[in-house]
């Protein structure tokens, strides 16, 4: 699933090939991915218009328009933005066409992602129950800790939980469980003032170690640093730090990775 550095990556092809650009045609291939307007509408709302600057906040990415409001864009569980100059790519779902190439498309193969307009990303996010971005520079340690709350729910339920942080998925949420040195079946309860900040810090080095390096949780992951827990998941995988075989757990109906070594229950 795309995660908050895989829509760093789209936010950039966007900023890169579509902004200040008049959007010459809209088609929509897939009419189940546009919610709150027709496609036919979207098509037309966006039509002659022009993107004039780039958001991202969490899994999602936003684009203000020339006419007011945004264009937002949420790529599910598959999806992805990709140019293009001639043939669009396969699975594209809408392409958004200018007067030359390149062109962009919205590629989603299991059709899970969804594009609409909002006026007011703000409100949007409030109504929807999108707690901060994961990155976002307000965001201090003291007010993570105190959000995490307590309760039964494994830490790595509660890293994912977009209504706490938005950005963080199945893939990043090992990683940082990995740095912070926490079993992602741990309840919440059983984390301290230390483990919490721990956690914060962990948080925000590994996403914006994967923005700088422009990794995505699926793609590119090549590019993240040889001590990164990702670049060694899969069957037969060991830790990247001391070679330990790799275990898995299932965790929300995912697959987690941990290492059984570096990684503790802190109540033993």
């Amino acid at each position: 699933m795309p995660e908050l550095p895989d829509v760093e990556i789209f936010r950039r092809v966007l900023e890169r090939h579509g902004l200040n650009r008049i959007v010459t045609a809209v088609e929509v291939r897939d009419p189940r991915i546009v919610v709150g307007i027709t496609p036919a509408a979207f098509a037309r709302a966006l039509g002659g218009d022009r993107l004039l600057a780039t958001r991202r906040h969490g899994k999602n990415l936003f684009a203000a328009r020339g006419r007011g409001g945004h264009l937002r864009m949420h790529f599910g569980m598959t999806g992805a933005l990709e140019p293009f100059r001639e043939e669009p790519p396969a699975h594209a779902r809408i392409l958004y066409r200018f007067a030359q190439g390149p062109h962009l498309a919205h590629v989603d193969v299991r059709r899970l992602g969804r594009v609409g307009l909002v006026k007011d990303i703000g409100a949007w996010l409030e109504a929807e129950g999108i707690g901060p971005d994961a990155l976002d520079p307000a965001l201090t340690a003291e007010w993570f800790a105190e959000a995490l709350g307590g309760g039964r729910r494994s830490i790595k339920l509660v890293l994912m939980d977009q209504g706490l942080v938005a950005g963080i998925g199945n893939v990043y949420a090992d990683e940082i469980l990995f740095r912070a040195g926490l079993r992602p079946d741990v309840p919440v309860s059983a984390l301290d003032e230390g483990w919490r900040e721990r956690l914060f810090a962990a948080m925000r080095e590994v996403l914006q170690t994967a923005v700088d390096c422009g990794a995505a949780a699926e793609r590119y992951v090549e590019r993240l640093p040889d001590d990164f827990l990702t670049k060694r998941r899969g069957k037969g995988a060991h830790c990247p730090r001391c070679d330990t075989p790799l275990e898995t757990l299932r965790i929300g109906g995912r697959r987690s990775y941990f290492c059984p070594r570096c990684q503790i229950d802190p109540r033993g």
